[in-house]
């Protein structure tokens, strides 16, 4: 499997985005996808194969409101977290070298 077929359009990368942003949150549908700047109708097309992944979870139902977080338990989710901190340690690293700045790293602060 490619990158491209979970990340199919930006949709997909977007509500992972959002929802690693907001990880202590519990969050709606309506918050998903207004947070992730996408249609209400795109987020309900990628969200099921997001769940499916168990790389996002329903946490609670009040209503007819779904609450989502991501699944910060799930080794995919790990590594991918881990994976996108050593790129941007990488692009800073670059961007300091470019710049002339020594020792870059330790002014790197990660989630």
């Amino acid at each position: 499997m490619s990158f491209e077929k979970p990340f199919a359009g930006s949709a997909t990368a977007k509500i992972l985005d959002v929802l690693w942003e907001y990880q202590d949150m519990d969050l709606t549908l309506t918050d998903i996808a207004d947070e992730a700047g996408i249609h209400y109708t795109t987020l309900m097309k990628a969200l099921p194969l997001l769940e499916e992944l168990k790389m996002v979870t329903m946490t609670w139902q009040v209503g007819n409101a779904k609450l989502y977080q991501i699944n910060k338990d799930d080794i995919v989710v790990k590594r991918l977290i881990k994976f996108l901190n050593e790129l941007n340690i990488r692009l800073v690293e670059r961007e300091a070298s470019r710049q002339g700045m020594a020792n870059p790293e330790k002014e790197i602060v990660l989630a």
